[in-house]
């Protein structure tokens, strides 16, 4: 079998050309020599995987030889058949034919991992997208399962791909709102400690000095302060994962609620960080911000 690359620098999804014939199973476990064949499974049920094109229905599918074997992102799978029942509607902050806003709320996952999760925010936008518009919704970003706010959706692979080339150039402006331990030094300032994840999938900081790792850029300014919290806005020019959390703690003021690198559970038992405005430029040329309010948990977990 024959993997076949993009040219020219430029992403594609992974594919595979079978010289003889195969079972769909065979040709995905050898594009993905390490996954359980129940995740391979799960890429096929997912409506992720093509042969010359056309959406694959079950493993023990035969490949003609010469077929090419496909595998979308998740955020590209189809919309299920039946949409999935009993999930709750999204809160939509903004939307029209091409981009969908939405609030994501703390403890949804984006998109489901391989454990096939039943309820995400992208369960819940394409189930939406379908039923006000006949539209797909296509995940251009993420937020961490604890992060609340912000999430926008593309209604078409070229609008994805418009709006990711804008993170990308760091064009799109991400503003998060945080309640975080004790009141910074200065009102305002930046942090660039680069940022490193770790063989077990962990990420920490770099020492200063050492090039190893992501750079990270975190902007944070004070913008009130309680007994013994304080709110910061912040603005990120990288998406790093747990990017703010580690640059706050990095500071001596880690994010109230944060279990991993900061000081344990907040009394509002919640991670007290939320994406709160998203400013890009439309597919029509025009520039959007969208906006979240901050949520009332944070201003509790603020004045207590």
């Amino acid at each position: 079998m024959k993997t076949n690359r993009g040219s020219g620098g430029k992403m594609t999804d992974p594919s595979i050309t079978v010289d003889q014939e195969a079972l769909l199973i065979d040709a995905l476990s050898s594009m993905h020599p390490d996954a359980k064949r129940n995740s391979l499974r799960r890429m096929i049920s997912h409506g992720r995987v093509r042969v010359d094109g056309e959406r694959a229905e079950h493993p023990r599918q035969r490949v003609a030889p010469g077929s090419t074997v496909t595998v979308l992102s998740r955020e590209d799978g189809d919309r299920p058949t039946t949409p999935k029942p009993g999930i709750p509607e999204p809160r939509v902050l903004y939307s029209d034919s091409e981009v969908i806003v939405v609030d994501k709320p703390q403890g949804l996952l984006s998109v489901a991992t391989d454990r096939g999760e039943a309820d995400t925010m992208f369960d819940r936008v394409a189930k939406w997208a379908w039923e006000n518009g006949r539209t797909r919704a296509i995940l251009v970003h993420r937020l961490d399962r604890e992060t609340s706010g912000c999430l926008i959706l593309a209604r078409s692979p070229e609008t994805r791909d418009m709006l990711q080339s804008q993170f990308k150039r760091r064009s799109v402006e991400r503003v998060y709102h945080a309640v975080v331990h004790g009141r910074p030094d200065e009102d305002s300032g930046t942090e660039t400690a680069r940022i490193q994840e770790t063989r077990d999938m962990r990420v920490r900081l770099v020492d200063e000095g050492r090039r190893a790792g992501r750079e990270a850029i975190t902007h944070w300014e004070i913008e009130e302060h309680g007994s013994t919290h304080s709110l910061i806005r912040i603005k990120i020019d990288t998406g790093r994962r747990a990017q703010i959390r580690l640059h706050m703690a990095a500071l001596g003021c880690p994010v109230a609620g944060d279990t991993r690198h900061g000081w344990g559970k907040a009394s509002v038992n919640r991670l007290c960080l939320h994406a709160s405005a998203l400013s890009f430029d439309h597919p029509n040329g025009e520039r959007m911000t969208i906006e979240s309010d901050i949520p009332r948990a944070l201003r509790a977990e603020l004045k207590r």
